[in-house]
């Protein structure tokens, strides 16, 4: 009989009320065959054991870090203490839909693929103090119809709440990055792109969790700390390039490449230059005209009183042909 278990693997740290949902979340999962992995990345250990212990879940691994490693460790760590067939990461804000391990176990199972990922919204969301209240949700990247390694290469397509995957691609393109405090899910998934087709489940099955007035513990990361994401997100391509210069490739492409990120620049500013300039033009007929609408007013009202004067004196005329005498 072919093993179809899942290893789910939940990375926290010092957030209780994600990790109790979190947990909720997978234990309303109808598949069946489950070895959730907590990863305590240097949270209250006690804490965490607490609520695993009273959660749903029945097959649950709890692994306490004493300090924070980082999350990619904390993947790696869960992964490599659990035995499965497919894994995930389930972040302990992020959910799923109840039916994501079914759909997308049976979408690899089918295609003989090695990673699957689901149509996902962006789930924006507010803390209160009775838990969580729903704001709005949207779909990330609305118009995406698939995921290749060209998408890949440009920006993240694709977050860890909505994806699936073998185990057997660890083998063949390693582990995760633990040198990179963050995009370490995306740098992964270029690697899995560039070996491989990525199949695409259109249904939204995932939700990427959002909290954009929140600070702290309570934060995403991409908000949190977003000069971190553009810094590692530059070393990570840069890293690439001088690999491949390494290997003997010319810099002459790269050249060309940064000539023509240059020209685009020039145009934009120049664009806007010619922006600023019809906003300036835009500015100055939009004052002439309330000039002239105003001067227009001004003699509409003298037109006004002289027609009310000569009306009146029309009256005076009429009631007093004589003048009075």
């Amino acid at each position: 009989m072919q093993d179809s278990s899942v290893a789910v693997i939940v990375r926290t740290k010092d957030r209780p009320r994600f990790l109790e949902r979190a947990l909720a979340n997978i234990a309303e999962q109808t598949y069946p065959q489950i070895h959730t992995v907590v990863v305590n990345d240097g949270g209250d250990p006690a804490l965490v054991d607490r609520l695993v212990e009273e959660s749903a879940l029945t097959d649950t691994q709890v692994i306490h870090h004493e300090t924070n490693l980082g999350m990619e460790v904390a993947s790696n760590v869960g992964i490599r203490a659990s035995e499965s067939t497919f894994i995930a990461i389930h972040d302990d804000d992020d959910l799923w839909e109840p039916t994501f391990l079914e759909k997308t176990v049976v979408a690899l199972q089918k295609n003989a693929d090695v990673m699957v990922v689901v149509r996902t919204d962006e789930y924006f969301e507010r803390i209160t103090e009775n838990g969580f209240e729903f704001v709005e949700s949207r779909p990330f990247w609305e118009y995406l119809q698939g995921v290749n390694v060209i998408d890949y290469f440009r920006i993240n397509r694709a977050v860890p709440i909505g994806i699936l995957y073998r185990r057997s691609l660890l083998e063949e393109v390693g582990y995760y990055k633990e040198t990179l405090p963050v995009v370490g899910d995306w740098e992964f998934n270029i690697r899995v792109a560039s070996a491989h087709p990525v199949l695409f489940l259109d249904e939204n099955l995932a939700h990427w969790s959002k909290r954009l007035d929140a600070s702290g513990t309570d934060s995403n990361s991409v908000y949190a700390a977003a000069n971190q994401h553009k810094y590692y997100d530059a070393r990570v391509r840069s890293d690439a390039v001088r690999d491949h210069l390494a290997q003997g490739a010319h810099p002459a492409p790269y050249f060309y490449n940064a000539h023509l990120a240059n020209e685009v620049q020039e145009a934009v500013l120049q664009s806007h230059g010619l922006l600023h300039e019809v906003l300036e033009k835009l500015d100055r007929i939009e004052a002439k005209q309330q000039e002239q609408d105003e001067r227009l007013a001004r003699m509409e009202r003298a037109l006004s009183l002289k027609n009310r004067v000569s009306s009146l004196a029309s009256k005076i005329q009429r009631f007093n042909p004589r003048g009075g005498q």
